[in-house]
């Protein structure tokens, strides 16, 4: 038997069994994105056609986003190759797949985030303890891994003022305390402690047959399938989701 696991799935699998049910059993995913997907995807786009020295989308907020990054960023100096899709073998029967944002030439991974947090240090700080960044290095081989981080404006556009008013307002707003590339380490010990993990959760999940709800992660954070969470019946029709062409939509070749 070979099971296929992604950091996605790990990571929803932790937060609540049961939205790992409704998100990759059922394969079931919100019609609409929200806004702040919308922005991060389309962020993400810019960021991938700039290391390919491409021409971007400067318009709306996700352009002036990309702006920033291309000033404040040295990402000439990587030398990066964008979007590397990955699949490699962890286990028996157990393949770990995904997508890196960027490789460098020296094999580090890189990954570019957003956040609406005021505080990029505490975002910072958060990273010691993120499950992505590991896996992404188990993927890459590497101790070591590059995370480019941008806020989102926290300046708000006024009634009066028009969108290119904003924008232009957004683009003095940014400066280099906004935008930040740091550099985050993992030990050999801390790798395979995290290999190890990623193994006995994805056994664990071959072998449930019970997806139980977290209502602690319900108290603290908002949840795309809260509507359905309690009443979802798989032969009615589910107002505001559909079914995922694929169980991971966001890779091509795995």
């Amino acid at each position: 038997m070979i099971t296929e696991i992604t950091a996605s799935m790990i990571g929803s699998y932790k937060r609540c069994p049961k939205r790992y049910e409704l998100e990759y059993i059922h394969d079931l995913k919100p019609v609409t994105a929200s806004e702040a997907l919308t922005i991060g995807t389309n962020y993400h786009a810019n960021v991938e056609k700039i290391l390919k020295h491409e021409e971007y989308d400067h318009e709306g907020l996700s352009g002036k986003m990309a702006e920033a990054f291309e000033k404040y960023i040295d990402w000439k100096d990587w030398k990066a190759l964008a979007e590397q899709e990955f699949r490699i073998r962890i286990s028996r029967g157990i393949y770990l797949k995904g997508k890196l944002d960027a490789v460098t030439s020296g094999g580090v991974p890189v990954e570019h985030k957003t956040t609406g947090q005021y505080s990029l240090e505490k975002y910072i700080a958060h990273l010691a303890y993120d499950d992505q960044i590991a896996i992404y290095m188990l993927a890459a081989k590497s101790t070591r891994a590059v995370y480019t981080i941008i806020q989102k404006p926290t300046i708000k556009q006024g009634k009066s003022e028009t969108e290119e008013k904003y924008l232009e307002r957004v683009s003095e707003w940014y400066t280099p305390e906004h935008v930040l590339s740091v550099n985050v380490y993992r030990t050999a010990g801390e790798l395979k402690a995290k290999c190890d993990e990623v193994v006995y959760l994805t056994q664990q999940i071959r072998k449930t047959k019970m997806f139980w709800r977290n209502p602690n992660t319900c108290a603290l954070t908002s949840c795309p399938y809260a509507s359905i969470c309690l009443n979802y019946e798989p032969q009615m029709q589910t107002v505001g989701f559909t079914t995922k062409e694929r169980r991971n939509e966001e890779l091509c070749k795995y």
